[in-house]
């Protein structure tokens, strides 16, 4: 069985109105989730076979967070342009071109897409993924077939819930 887990970027900064939408950085209150959101995925002993987040600084920034609490190497996270900005049918096509080797996937990026995204892979709807929030996804078939598998929840972890 495939594992998708999906992290939307932690909360960011609006104190800079001059900054560019893909130039902002997190919140002080984006890096507390997201080292505690790392510690509570490392306490569930998740280590992903690759990390591949949107090249936006909050994503990035919340995978590198994220990826250094799982000690997961820093240099193995990828990154990808498509992701910033994505719809969820953009989101399948890169998902659908993961290698199989990749047993466990760690996908950082954006709402609507993520939330849509996991739509698409659940019965169950969920009405909105939080700034980092995680979501696990069991999936039976091949990443080349995502589009058309049906999902299982593995766990959800979001902020709110979270001691910290």
């Amino acid at each position: 069985m495939k594992q998708l887990t999906i992290v939307r970027h932690a909360k960011s900064s609006w104190d800079l109105t001059e900054v560019e939408d893909f130039y902002r950085p997190l919140s002080p209150k984006g890096v507390k989730n997201a080292f505690a959101m790392g510690d509570a995925l490392r306490d569930r002993g998740i280590f992903p076979d690759l990390i591949l987040t949107s090249p936006a600084v909050r994503a990035i920034n919340t995978a590198i967070i994220i990826a250094k609490k799982l000690d997961f190497p820093q240099q193995r996270i990828e990154s990808n342009d498509r992701i910033y900005q994505a719809g969820t049918e953009q989101l399948f096509q890169v998902l659908g071109n993961m290698p199989e080797s990749i047993g466990h996937l760690m996908l950082f990026g954006h709402n609507p897409s993520l939330t849509n995204l996991i739509n698409r892979l659940l019965p169950d709807t969920l009405d909105n993924l939080p700034t980092c929030g995680a979501y696990s996804i069991g999936l039976s078939g091949p990443w080349a077939e995502i589009r058309n598998t049906q999902g299982q929840v593995i766990f959800s972890l979001f902020p709110k819930n979270m001691k910290g």
